[in-house]
């Protein structure tokens, strides 16, 4: 690749919350010929893309793909975890020194536990004139792709119903999104009730409308189609596709509004489409809820990329689509199919453990929470108690591995590992000294770490959580398939070089071999 004397206008990032690769063909016969069909037939598509970490998760996804970084080195080591210091859970956009900008009942939320510059932090810094802005329902999907120096990082209030930021990047809200939230324009989204786009006929992929594998809204013994979103009920429409068409006509206001792709100086505009997640957490993978978030997406990215080809042009935008994770099949459904799996509650088994290892360590509680397929140690008894790290670390794993769904272990701080070999690395890789637990433990596959029958979730190292979508389009982009293992820390040294830009400053990885045109 050489590098660009006229690079892109507008880059477009494109996450959508939850999306396995096998999305794309699953839910093919739901697609219209402009949105997923249209990336996948113009653009470039790298089919076999992957995270080689644990824990896949939102936030740690989404600084992963913009610092080019491993959790390891940008520090982002979970959605929450265990503070040792203060001695409980933090959440990772926390951040007491800010305060929401939009609303008074917003999250306190910043990107300062990153600890990487983002490709967006290098094309500011490089080009000041450069705007960046970044638009997602969730703050962590919102913050951590704007980086340390946007322009615009706005997530939505669920609570208030409004769109707000955080006081990290200003003191107001721009008035074009001042005047959406005053006049009250995310309300028309709730004005219908949600049914299926499509023919039911059309959602041959899915199980039945009533499964035992669905969260059923509250006063509905069932999850079943219509869905009604009370007024004001807005945590529920958070969990519904609309949300996601709310995301997308934010950001083509911002486009507009914010002048992005109007000059020979780069943009880059970042969207994060929240809702696919939220919506899988609650339904699963089989259900018809997701198939008709993901064949309403659909239409949203077609719309979404008519306007960009209208108002900019598609020969000068560069957009990428991809995943921040994963999700697995719903252990009962397993069951059902007779497939492996299960379902355990590691955060139940506190007082297990601290019985298991208290035979051997006169009962001192030496654990002080496990969470997120982590055991972190009471470091503060141990030391006065004179008890050997390493002790405790091989009765810790003792105890792990005799748990059912438990895989393996690795102790970092030991040099201790019952992993196979690419198990350990993608452990490691997730591994931050201060942040992460003591024993990091993986999970057989089809085993999830999950309070509830119904739904699903993630965070594991197995390819359902890992294996991602990786689309790239307009621009200089040659059409075309590349199988090749490729790497999701490559997104942003490939972004660095077509924009000509240094590395983010945590970045280990090489740009991809993405065809372009002279």
């Amino acid at each position: 690749m050489l590098t660009w004397a006229k690079p892109p206008r507008l880059v477009v990032g494109i996450v959508v919350d939850q999306m396995r690769y096998d999305y794309l063909s699953k839910y093919d016969p739901l697609f219209g010929p402009d949105g997923f069909r249209k990336l996948q037939r113009q653009g470039h598509v790298f089919t076999d893309a992957r995270f080689n970490y644990q824990p896949t998760v939102t936030a740690v996804g989404h600084a992963t793909i913009y610092t080019g970084a491993m959790p390891a080195v940008h520090g982002i080591s979970e959605n929450n975890y265990f503070d040792k210091d203060i001695g409980k859970v933090v959440y990772v956009m926390e951040d007491p020194a800010v305060v929401p900008v939009g609303s008074n009942t917003g999250r306190c939320s910043s990107p300062h536990r990153l600890r990487s510059t983002t490709i967006t932090d290098e094309l500011k810094l490089r080009h000041p004139s450069s705007k960046i802005i970044s638009i997602a329902i969730k703050d962590r999907g919102a913050l951590l792709p704007a980086g340390h120096k946007a322009d615009g990082a706005f997530f939505f209030d669920e609570r208030s119903g409004k769109w707000i930021t955080s006081s990290w990047y200003a003191e107001r809200l721009p008035d074009w999104l001042q005047q959406w939230n005053e006049r009250d324009q995310n309300r028309k989204y709730l004005s219908e009730p949600w049914n299926l786009l499509l023919p039911r006929s059309a959602y041959a992929m899915c199980t039945s409308d009533s499964t035992a594998y669905e969260r059923a809204p509250a006063g509905k013994p069932w999850a079943t189609f219509p869905h009604f979103i009370q007024a004001d009920d807005w945590k529920s429409f958070t969990a519904s596709p609309f949300a996601n068409t709310l995301t997308k006509d934010l950001a083509k206001e911002a486009i507009v509004r914010e002048n992005l792709g109007r000059d020979d100086v780069t943009d880059f505009l970042c969207i994060s489409f929240s809702a696919t997640d939220i919506i899988g957490h609650a339904y699963g993978i089989h259900s018809l809820e997701l198939a008709d978030c993901y064949a309403r997406l659909d239409r949203d990215l077609a719309d979404l990329l008519s306007f960009l080809d209208k108002q900019i042009g598609k020969k000068n935008i560069l957009v990428f689509l991809t995943s921040d994770h994963g999700a697995a099949v719903n252990p009962l459904f397993a069951e059902d199919q007779q497939m492996p799996g299960g379902r355990l509650e590691a955060d139940t088994w506190l007082a297990t453990a601290n019985q298991f290892l208290g035979q051997r360590f006169d009962g001192t509680p030496l654990v002080a929470a496990i969470m997120e397929q982590q055991l972190y140690f009471n470091d503060s008894l141990m030391s006065a108690m004179g008890i050997a790290y390493h002790e405790v670390a091989a009765a810790a794993t003792e105890f792990l591995l005799k748990q059912p769904g438990v895989l393996c272990t690795v102790v970092p701080k030991a040099g201790l590992s019952t992993c196979p070999p690419m198990v350990e690395t993608a452990l490691r890789n997730g591994w931050v000294p201060d942040r992460s637990g003591d024993v990091i433990f993986a999970l057989r596959p089809g085993w999830i770490d999950w309070p509830h029958d119904y739904g699903t979730t993630h965070l594991t190292v197995h390819a359902y959580d890992q294996h991602m979508p990786l689309i790239w389009f307009g621009w200089k982009v040659r059409r075309g398939l590349t199988h090749r293992p490729t790497c999701m820390t490559e997104i942003a040294p490939t972004l660095a070089l077509i924009l000509n830009l240094p590395l983010p400053s945590g970045c280990q990885s090489h740009p991809l071999s993405l065809p372009l045109k002279k």
